[in-house]
């Protein structure tokens, strides 16, 4: 769906869950202003048992100027209700009788889907999904309007404790827009309140240790208690990682946070929450939420512990002799100079959907773009080796094209737009074998995080340099090597 697709409908109420957050009303607000832009009528509410009455959301929609209302009923002569950050007729809405509706959500689909639902679980955010329709219907002008990119960051903002859950290159990417700095800066101090205060002294002190992770159980409260509650308990001297968890709803809410380079944050909130929920985040800094019992979290920690196999390139012994040889077919692939984008000695972030990569500009320096947007860096001389370029276009059909940023500037482009083709010029030989056991790889090119793979993804090393070892994801390395 997308937002033309309701610009028909003239008499519209945006509806957000039962006692909203700041995710909902800021995605519902610009949602409103969008509407109104075109002309139309919009108005925002929300039901249920209580009015809205943290401080920080107060002080968020008294400085937007947001005109929210609490109702038990809407106009009979309303043509579409949307509602936003949840799904009409699910258990968190109070269901209003309407002629047609519409559903705006970022959450775990529970309804029927009409032709009116957009929904993607995917996003850390609300927000982020409100951000990318806009970006659709080329509104540009209109996000660049301070209330608006204020507004949807706000609401990123909040939704993923602080920025520590961007689960999607979509969030990273709404993550960098400007925004009202001195107002973020009262609300973030505008978080907690005195019985708050009360519930992180209490989780600090209910605290559990698995190995070297700590584990600190909080009562029912709002998802940034428990991120800043953790940001303290990650302070303790022995402890390389730690989790609070709190009841929320039908679940657990979990925020994770890591010292560790052998703990990525984000791989063990999503290896909690497999399976019953989902979670994600950055290296340091991650959240969750699943549906399952305060003894599963337990079980799947211990059971994360002794999960993976670790491989450090180069230091850990690995019997690559034993393994079956195997030549990288012909595919065509992409290539990118990082200094045709950037001048030399620029710090970047190079953004795809299974994450981001910090480089160096460099003209010693290609970034490879694998048969399914995969990157990976290469040295321009193994580069010019061992690939010939062809003269024409690199294309790839991919659901988030992958980007380069500038982290001093934020200057943005996207590597496709630079992106050429070529293909191996000699056969590539590698040693591989299916690995049985989840297993962390720390490769020669990033020494502060790993690449890991699951049962049935591939450990490879180059024939040439057995110390170049890295992981291969299943189903791309069949579409990218065959067995000798």
């Amino acid at each position: 769906m997308k937002l033309s697709d309701l610009l028909p409908y003239r008499k519209i109420i945006l509806q957000t869950h039962n006692i909203p957050d700041a995710d909902a009303v800021s995605s519902a607000f610009v949602l409103q202003k969008f509407f109104e832009k075109q002309g139309a009528s919009a108005r925002l509410v929300y039901g249920g048992p209580a009015k809205i009455t943290k401080p920080s959301l107060l002080m968020f929609i008294e400085a937007l100027n947001i005109e929210i209302e609490y109702v038990s009923e809407i106009p009979a002569d309303t043509d579409l209700l949307i509602t936003v950050d949840c799904q009409y007729g699910a258990g968190n809405v109070q269901k209003f009788p309407c002629p047609a509706f519409a559903v705006i959500d970022h959450h775990r689909p529970e309804i029927v889907e009409n032709e009116l639902c957009e929904i993607n679980p995917h996003l850390g955010s609300c927000a982020t999904l409100v951000y990318s329709m806009l970006l659709k219907e080329h509104a540009e002008d209109f996000i660049n309007r301070e209330n608006i990119r204020t507004a949807l960051y706000y609401g990123l903002f909040t939704d993923t404790n602080g920025l520590s859950e961007l689960r999607h290159p979509l969030d990273r990417d709404l993550s960098d827009v400007p925004f009202d700095r001195p107002l973020l800066k009262k609300l973030k101090n505008a978080t907690i309140t005195m019985p708050e205060l009360s519930i992180v002294s209490g989780a600090l002190a209910d605290v559990s240790v698995v190995e070297n992770i700590g584990l600190f159980r909080a009562v029912p409260c709002d998802p940034n208690i428990l991120g800043f509650s953790s940001d303290i308990a990650m302070q303790v001297d022995t402890l390389d990682a730690c989790i609070l968890f709190a009841p929320a709803g039908p679940g657990i809410k979990i925020s994770v946070r890591s010292c560790s380079r052998e703990i990525m944050a984000n791989e063990l909130a999503a290896f909690l929450c497999d399976g019953f929920g989902s979670g994600g985040g950055n290296l340091e800094k991650a959240g969750g939420f699943f549906k399952n019992t305060e003894e599963h979290l337990f079980n799947k920690l211990r059971e994360y512990i002794t999960a993976f196999d670790k491989i450090y390139a180069g230091v850990t012994p690995v019997d690559f002799g034993s393994m079956k040889r195997y030549r990288k077919l012909p595919n065509e692939v992409g290539f990118c100079v990082l200094t045709d984008l950037f001048q030399a000695g620029a710090k970047l972030t190079v953004r795809t959907l299974e994450g981001d990569v910090d480089l160096t500009a460099s003209d010693d320096i290609y970034i490879m773009i694998g048969i399914e947007g995969e990157i990976y860096p290469i040295l321009k001389e193994k580069f010019e080796k061992n690939y010939k370029v062809l003269d024409k276009k690199y294309e790839l059909v991919s659901e988030y094209p992958p980007t380069v940023i500038d982290r001093y500037n934020g200057e943005k482009h996207s590597i496709l737009s630079y992106a050429k083709v070529c293909v191996p010029v000699f056969e590539k030989i590698i040693k591989a074998k299916q690995i049985d056991k989840r297993t962390k790889v720390f490769t020669y090119w990033d020494t502060e995080k790993y690449f890991s793979g699951v049962p049935g993804d591939f450990l490879a090393a180059n024939e040439n340099d057995l110390q170049d070892c890295w992981i291969v994801n299943e189903r791309i390395f069949y579409k990218t090597y065959e067995l000798i």
